[in-house]
C-alpha cells in the first residue's frame, strides 16, 4: 500500500515538471517568435530557458516512459520458448540497469565538474552544473521504475 502510495506521487511529481516545463518551452517561444517579427527585439535569455525546459521534459518525460512501459521495444524472441525468453528478458534487464547506472554516474560527473568550475548558462545566473542536474535525477527515477518492473512490485 505504501509502495502504491509513493508509486502515484512519484508518477504525479514527474507528470507536473513535465507539464510545466513543455508549457515553458511553447509559452516562450512564442514569446520568442512574436518579439521577433513583431517587436523586432529579441529576448536574448529566452532561448536558453526554452533549452533547458525543453531537456528536462525529455529527460523526466523517459523516466515516466519506465514507468508506464513505452519506451520502444522490439520483440524478436516472442516466438521463442518460455525459457530463451525468460533468459533473454533477464540480459535486458542487465544491460537497462548498466545503462541507467551509466546514465546516473556520468551525469553526477558532469554535474560536479559544471559546479566546481562555476560556468554559467549564456544570459542566465544559473550554473550549468543546475542544469545537468537533470541527468542524475531522471535517472534515479528511472532506476526506481525499472527495479519496480524487474521485481513486479505492486504499483
Amino acid at each position: 500500500m505504501l509502495l502504491k502510495k509513493i508509486d502515484y506521487y512519484i508518477v504525479k511529481l514527474l507528470e507536473f515538471i513535465i507539464t510545466f516545463c513543455l508549457s515553458i518551452t511553447v509559452i516562450l517561444t512564442l514569446a520568442q517568435v512574436f518579439y521577433r517579427f513583431v517587436l523586432k527585439h529579441s529576448l536574448s535569455w529566452s532561448q536558453e530557458v526554452v533549452m533547458i525546459s525543453f531537456v528536462y521534459s525529455i529527460l523526466f518525460g523517459a523516466a515516466l516512459a519506465f514507468e508506464k512501459s513505452e519506451h520502444l521495444t522490439v520483440d524478436v524472441w516472442e516466438n521463442a520458448k518460455a525459457s530463451v525468453q525468460k533468459a533473454f528478458n533477464v540480459i535486458a534487464y542487465i544491460i537497462v540497469l548498466i545503462i541507467i547506472g551509466v546514465f546516473f554516474y556520468y551525469g553526477l560527473m558532469l554535474v560536479s565538474d559544471n559546479l566546481k568550475s562555476g560556468q554559467i548558462v549564456g544570459f542566465l545566473p544559473i550554473k550549468k552544473g543546475y542544469v545537468y542536474m537533470a541527468l542524475p535525477i531522471s535517472s534515479l527515477f528511472m532506476l526506481y521504475f525499472h527495479v519496480k518492473k524487474v521485481f513486479k512490485w505492486p504499483g
